[in-house]
């Protein structure tokens, strides 16, 4: 029985830094959509309280609201599925994992813009963009090789 002793390259510091920003993606997605969801149902069981009602007119309707949860939760399923799949080494990761950022960049600005909410959604727009630039080093080029 032959055996391949050939030693596969780790895992480069930049698909490294992009998987932990990943996995703790994931799980204050998970948090914060609960957090939100719960708002929202609280926010709508008590809109006919007029302090409720003030303090809610500054955001957009309840469906866009729920619109934009719902895109959330889907991003963190997909990010969920992306970031088991990164040691997998495949070139297709990668290119989704890029896309995945570049959809999530653009939902941070159409949310930034519906709920006038720049600093945090700013912020993950960054991210986004530093994420984005450590899967197009060379090294992470090279760790996708499938």
């Amino acid at each position: 029985m032959a055996h391949n002793n050939e030693l596969t390259p780790g895992m480069p510091g930049t698909v490294r830094v992009v998987q932990v920003f990943m996995w703790i993606s994931v799980v204050l997605g998970i948090i914060l959509l609960a957090v939100g969801a719960l708002s929202l149902v609280a926010v709508s069981a008590l809109s006919a309280d007029p302090e409720i009602a003030a303090a809610s007119a500054t955001l957009p309707p309840m469906a866009v609201m729920w619109v934009l949860m719902l895109i959330s939760a889907v991003l963190v399923v997909v990010q969920l599925v992306l970031v088991i799949r990164i040691p997998r080494r495949q070139a297709a990761t990668r290119t989704a994992v890029i896309w995945l950022f570049v959809v999530s960049a653009a939902v941070n600005v159409v949310t930034a813009v519906l709920t006038t909410d720049y600093a945090s959604n700013g912020f993950s727009l960054v991210l986004s963009a530093v994420l984005i630039g450590l899967l197009l080093t060379d090294g992470a080029k090279r760790y996708f090789v499938n």
